[in-house]
């Protein structure tokens, strides 16, 4: 399950920063942010796949999954806060490139983590 996940992601992450790479050599706006959101994002998204990882390796119960799901979202979120400001502040990205790179991977990142989330909760073997 785990290794599905992460060549989902990896998919998603060649072609955003294809694109992202592509918008900068045009010089395109969106490009530099598009990159700096990538990398935020996929950040965020791995360490949302590892959490449901852990949970599903520890054969945790579902308030036990549910405690590292909050954890992690907790700790997303601080870290997003700092390197938005990070890529606003050094990088001067462009505040919608960031937001489209940073949504296309860990939206991703999100669905996948629910995905594993769920199979662990139905049981199903990885």
């Amino acid at each position: 399950m785990l290794l599905k996940a992460l060549l989902i992601l990896g998919l998603d992450v060649a072609i955003v920063f294809g694109v992202g790479v592509w918008l900068q050599q045009g010089g395109h706006a969106l490009g530099p942010g598009l990159l700096w959101g990538l990398f935020g994002g996929l950040v965020c998204a791995l360490t949302a796949i590892g959490g449901a990882w852990w949970a599903e390796v520890k054969r945790l119960p579902t308030n036990g999954a549910l405690a590292i799901v909050v954890a992690g979202m907790l700790a997303r979120m601080f870290f997003l806060g700092a390197w938005a400001l990070l890529a606003f502040k050094v990088g001067q990205v462009d505040g919608l490139g960031f937001l489209a790179g940073f949504g296309a991977v860990y939206l991703l990142g999100q669905v996948l983590e629910v995905w594993m989330l769920f199979r662990l909760k139905s049981g199903r073997p990885s």
